[in-house]
């Protein structure tokens, strides 16, 4: 017997040593593996005990390994089978043994919060309601839509959206029978609609039944019944929607069904620590001839709605096709544009011409180990500079460089610039417009925050629900 083993890690064992392989191998790759990103707490005997635990049940894998079956008909095991499996031993063989903070780290699992296009780790004992699709009523002549609610301990989330109808600042909401104010922390506006989130401290011992609906009064209006639900958990991302890997970055989709034939999308990514964000699926495709689409099993495009200005980058909706059979979908994503802000940034010096004058460049630099040259340089006035930039873009690269920001010597804030040339496609030409010194005679920035189009294409087959 190993040294130190206390009677609850020797339970388990016992238990161990009678499973098949199935059951070992669902065990390991359940509650008894806790995620790198989030260490189990507790002291250095618990965690060394976990570790035993878990070596012994790959020793039991190992004794007899699983065929390997070809990647074509791989299939991801079903999380309910693992977390059953899991908790039977641990409860089986006194789970109580560790300290509660061990318990917690071993159940962590991941949430889904619908509307708001991001993941939550919790553990099953968080109270956490979601809505599980959007809500929208009339208002006068326009519309306003509850696009997402997360209600946890202490704090409450909800997101509105606008369309033809005055912003909101303030609302109140009744919860459990309580009303609470929620105020916006954040808004955004565009063409007559807007954009807003709201938040709320709630009690801590918060619990709602699915009888007692949320309803929200803005502005002696009541909006709602709003029915939310827990959210879908999963032990790991791939588990909870349809996942698809390519270049390091998976990326997953949540769909569900709205009113009249629309199904919204979201779509979450889980990337390697170099990259920083996504920031386009190719929903307004850079490769304008190779966008995001959507697709029955017979190779049938449906038709995806045009992105709204107020909507996450990594939502979209597309009608379902007309079909008295049930169909089947897969969204297909040929490219990702992706920010790499960890990069280091580069210095650039140009010579300035004199005012009113423009001069050729051929000067190359780079960022992130990619080269872009700097073609020709115009000074409109003492300060005003335009400065053209070739950013030798290849749509068949792997990974190409589309854009980057530019950083003054001595400034923390980025400039965002010009605009670019899609006739050249494709070659990516920008123009930079920059602000030059009183009296310099060279432009000195440095080339920071690089983003890149990744080539795929990542392939989510759709689990709709009814």
């Amino acid at each position: 017997m190993v040294k130190d083993m206390n009677s609850g890690e020797k339970s388990i064992f016992d238990q161990l040593d009678l499973l098949e392989f199935s059951e070992a191998e669902l065990a390991l790759d359940g509650l008894l593996s806790e995620p790198e990103s989030s260490p189990v707490p507790g002291s250095k005997e618990e965690i060394a005990s976990l570790e035993r635990i878990k070596s012994r049940t790959l020793d039991l894998i190992q004794t007899e390994p699983a065929p390997e079956l070809p990647a074509a008909v791989r299939k991801p095991r079903r999380r309910a089978a693992i977390g059953a499996a899991a908790a039977a031993i641990l409860m089986a063989a006194g789970l109580l043994a560790f300290s509660p903070d061990v318990q917690a780290g071993l159940k962590q699992a991941l949430s889904f919060l619908p509307g708001f296009g991001t993941v939550l780790e919790s553990s099953p004992g968080s109270q956490l309601y979601v809505l599980e699709k959007p809500y929208t009523a009339s208002i006068g002549k326009g519309k306003l839509t509850v696009n997402a609610v997360l209600l946890q301990e202490n704090s409450g989330t909800i997101t509105l959206r606008g369309q033809q109808t005055p912003v909101i600042t303030e609302f109140q909401a009744d919860i459990g029978g309580d009303r609470y104010t929620f105020t916006s922390n954040m808004r955004s506006s565009a063409s007559g609609d807007w954009y807003a989130s709201y938040s709320a401290a709630l009690p801590g011992n918060l619990e709602l039944e699915t009888a007692e609906p949320v309803t929200l009064y803005i502005n002696a209006a009541a909006v709602g019944p709003l029915v939310l639900q827990a959210p879908v958990t999963a032990d790991d991302l791939q588990h909870l929607g349809a996942s698809d890997v390519h270049q390091d970055v998976r990326i997953t989709a949540f769909p569900v069904r709205l009113d009249d034939g629309l199904v919204r999308v979201e779509l979450v990514p889980a990337l390697p620590d170099s990259f920083s964000a996504v920031h386009s699926y190719s929903l307004e495709p850079l490769v304008s001839w190779n966008g995001l689409y959507v697709e029955n099993a017979e190779g049938v495009k449906a038709k995806v709605e045009p992105p709204s200005t107020m909507v996450y980058p990594s939502e979209f909706s597309f009608r379902e096709l007309a079909s008295a059979e049930e169909q089947s979908y897969r969204v297909v994503i040929p490219y990702i544009e992706i920010a790499e802000r960890k990069a280091l940034s580069r210095e650039v010096v140009l010579p300035l011409p004199a005012s009113g004058e423009s001069a050729p460049l051929h000067i190359t630099a780079e960022i992130a180990g990619y080269p872009v040259e700097f073609t020709r340089i115009k000074r409109s006035s003492g300060t005003a500079v335009s400065v053209d930039v070739d950013m030798n873009f290849d749509p068949e690269a792997a990974k190409s460089l589309t854009h980057f920001f530019i950083r003054y010597p001595g400034s923390g804030d980025k400039y965002s610039y010009g605009w670019q040339d899609t006739e050249t496609f494709p070659r990516i030409l920008k123009t930079l417009l920059l602000d030059a010194e009183p009296g310099a005679d060279t432009l000195r920035f440095r080339m920071s925050e690089p983003l890149f189009l990744l080539k795929g294409p990542w392939i989510l087959p759709l689990k709709l629900e009814d």
